[in-house]
């Protein structure tokens, strides 16, 4: 990837977290150093990871949600 490419994607990402309110962000970083949440996300296909990916799980848990929209999906 060039660098200008790489550059204009990391504005893109400060960007859209400006635009993530406060409540969100505590939401996000309750999610992202959550024993439970993190064993899930490092082993998808543990019992505790499979409950955690699940649709139900991953569709109505805003502190999963935030944790995406902020983080992002590869972390």
């Amino acid at each position: 990837m060039k660098r200008e490419e790489k550059q204009q994607m990391q504005k893109e990402v400060n960007l859209s977290k400006e635009k993530i309110t406060m409540f969100r962000k505590i939401r996000a970083k309750v999610c992202h150093h959550c024993p439970f949440c993190n064993h899930a996300r490092k082993n998808p296909n543990s019992t505790i990871g499979k409950i955690l990916h699940h649709k139900y799980h991953s569709n109505n848990c805003p502190m999963w949600k935030a944790e995406k929209e902020f983080y992002g999906q590869g972390k």
